[in-house]
């Protein structure tokens, strides 16, 4: 018995020859084509403002779908990047489109799984605990009233509700926010391959082409599974899959080197092996410790509005004592008389990242100094109201585009404004209020699962 999947990731652009990549994957055969389109790379902003990126989901999956119909294979996708109902709407309604464009007409399985509010509520007042997923994390155990001051909630579901969704004789399966590696697991588990070996295929098949040589996430991978083990191709010769390219995949998203907690039981790779084949890499010795069944909740709360400014500097005595003349303007800022109340009540947090010093390490930079002839300051304020941000950030740029500092040649000129307006309204500002695990008995307690035929009727579209 074997299981085969074509993996690939839906929000990323696929390669100008990924249907040589298909072809050559149907050559070797595939029982599934499964491709992740959720994750919260990106932090919280998506998921709270019910927006997404223009990633064009549909679009990147019409190759493989054109594939699946035409050689009656499954398909499973996460669409929407943050995962909840708004998100998968807008990229059901794309799908949507596709279809009628194409002329296809799929019977898809479409699972939801953004959490209600009132429901988690009452399952944290009925005595459920909903522990941190990160005990050493600043969050403690949910309280009744953190679901209802979250914008939305979504629950990284397991393989069941996949599952599920396949035995309703559909074409394929279209989910929200899920598990990446779940998806790949449901097929395989059904078809009894071991849960250890299906969880350790979904970790190399995931993202795709990053797991190759070179990584690149907008080609296909492919594996076989078995009993034993699995094998996992490169779809091209333009990259491979090697030993080390795999292995490193597998410390991916990772807090443990060896062990990744998932719903239901840990995977275990501490025994793992890697054996090059003369087309590929044979992995086995996967174990799965059943654990109790837990699914990952990410809810985004708002915090405040941002707005920025940016400035460049290559004055080299300003240079020298950068960070002293941006602390400085941060302080003018806490302490003047018009935002001191207002930062004293943390309705204004104002910062500056040096980009040539310190913005991307922060505080944990272990260089103090500039090394090059310039640098990029960009001043963040995040404040109670739109307004109240823009002030706060226009009052810092002020201070640092004609504040004093010890030596100043100059009155002007010596920090240049390179965007107009001056002062840029960036966006709503979100937290993971909600980053925690609900025990479940049931894996499909959460889910709301539909069957739909597309293109679908005017009463589907919302559903």
């Amino acid at each position: 018995m074997s299981v085969r999947i074509l993996g690939f990731v839906n929000h990323i652009a696929p390669a100008p020859d990924i249907s040589d990549e298909i072809a050559q994957a149907l050559e070797w055969g595939v029982d599934a084509i499964v491709a992740q389109g959720t994750g919260s790379d990106w932090g919280p902003y998506w998921l709270g403002s019910g927006e997404q990126p223009v990633a064009g989901q549909a679009r990147n999956v019409e190759p493989y779908v054109e594939a699946a119909l035409a050689h009656e294979i499954p398909f499973i996708f996460s669409f929407g990047i943050a995962g909840a109902n708004v998100h998968l709407d807008q990229c059901l309604a794309d799908f949507d489109d596709l279809c009628r464009r194409r002329g296809w007409s799929p019977r898809v399985g479409v699972v939801r799984s953004e959490v209600d509010a009132a429901y988690l509520a009452e399952a944290i007042d009925s005595g459920v605990s909903v522990p941190p997923a990160y005990p050493e994390s600043e969050l403690t155990p949910l309280q009744a009233e953190a679901p209802h001051a979250a914008s939305r909630i979504v629950a990284l579901i397991g393989p069941e509700p996949v599952q599920e969704a396949l035995r309703q004789d559909v074409d394929g399966v279209i989910t929200g926010r899920a598990l990446d590696i779940g998806l790949f697991m449901a097929l395989p588990m059904m078809r009894g391959i071991p849960t250890a070996i299906a969880a350790h295929a979904g970790k190399m098949l995931e993202c795709g082409g990053l797991a190759l040589e070179p990584g690149d996430s907008g080609r296909a991978i492919w594996a076989s599974l078995d009993e034993d083990g699995f094998e996992v191709r490169s779809c091209t010769p333009r990259a491979q899959a090697t030993v080390r390219s795999l292995v490193s995949h597998t410390f991916y998203e990772r807090s443990h080197p060896t062990l990744e907690p998932n719903p239901g039981g840990k995977l275990d790779l501490s025994e793992a092996t890697y054996t090059p084949t003369p087309l590929g890499i044979r992995c086995e010795g996967a174990q799965w410790h059943p654990a109790p069944y837990t699914l990952l909740l990410e809810g985004a709360r708002q915090v405040g509005h941002r707005a920025i400014c940016f400035l460049g500097v290559r004055e080299p005595e300003l240079l020298r004592q950068i960070r002293g003349w941006t602390d400085a303007a941060e302080e003018a800022v806490r302490t003047s008389a018009r935002f001191s109340e207002d930062a004293k009540a943390g309705r204004i947090a104002i910062s500056t990242r040096i980009y040539g010093l310190d913005g991307v390490l922060g505080s944990l930079e272990p260089h103090h100094e500039v090394t090059g002839h310039e640098a990029g300051v960009l001043v963040d304020a995040v404040a109670a109201t739109p307004e109240l941000a823009k002030e706060a950030a226009y009052y810092a740029f002020i201070r640092l585009f004609i504040g004093p500092y010890p030596d100043r040649k100059t009155t002007a000129g010596n920090a240049a404004a390179p965007l107009m307006p001056i002062v840029i309204p960036a966006s709503e500002v979100f937290e993971f209020s909600i980053y925690h695990l609900l025990p479940l008995e049931d894996p499909l307690a959460i889910t709301d699962m539909s069957v739909q035929e597309f293109p679908r009727g005017p009463a589907e579209v919302n559903r």
